[in-house]
C-alpha cells in the first residue's frame, strides 16, 4: 500500500480509499477541488496500482497498513476517511479494529460480505472500463 499526498499540510486530513479494480486516480477530480482546503491522503491499494506490480493480500492486511500509516504519520488520529466500495470495506475493518481515532467515516457502497470468486474477475474488468471512461461531472466544475 502506498500513500499519495496532496493539499495543505496544516489543514484537516482526509484519507481517500478507492474501490475494487481502480487506482487512487479515480479521486483526482475530487482532489483538485479539495486540495486548497484539506490535507489529502490518496491510498494506492495493493493489487490496483497503475504501472507497478503489487499483490492484494486481504482486506484485513490493507486495513492494518492504513492504520499503521495513520499511527506513524498522524499520531493515531485522522479527521475523515472516505472509502469507496472495497475501500469502504477496508474502512469498516479499520473501524472494527478500534486502534485509531477517525472523526468522520464515509463508506460508499461498501460490500460487507465477500464477493463470490466467479464475480471478482468480471467486476475488475468492468470497473477498469468505467474508470477509463470517467469524465468529471458538470457539478464538480461549477
Amino acid at each position: 500500500m502506498n500513500f499519495k499526498i496532496f493539499g495543505k499540510k496544516d489543514a484537516p486530513t482526509l484519507m481517500l480509499i478507492p474501490g475494487l479494480g481502480v487506482s487512487y486516480e479515480i479521486f483526482i477530480p475530487l482532489i483538485r477541488i479539495l486540495e486548497n482546503d484539506f490535507h489529502i491522503i490518496a491510498v494506492e491499494v495493493d493489487g490496483f496500482v497503475l504501472g507497478k506490480h503489487t499483490h492484494f493480500t486481504s482486506v484485513d492486511d490493507q486495513a492494518i497498513q492504513a492504520i499503521d500509516y495513520i499511527k506513524k504519520n498522524h499520531g493515531g488520529h485522522i479527521d475523515c476517511v472516505y472509502g469507496l466500495s472495497l475501500g469502504g470495506k477496508i474502512l469498516s475493518r479499520m473501524m472494527e479494529r478500534n486502534e485509531i481515532i477517525i472523526d468522520h467515516a464515509v463508506m460508499d457502497a461498501a460490500p460487507l460480505l465477500p464477493l463470490p470468486k466467479w464475480l471478482v474477475g468480471p467486476l475488475r474488468y468492468l470497473q477498469c472500463f468505467l474508470t477509463s471512461s470517467l469524465r468529471t461531472p458538470k457539478f464538480f466544475i461549477e
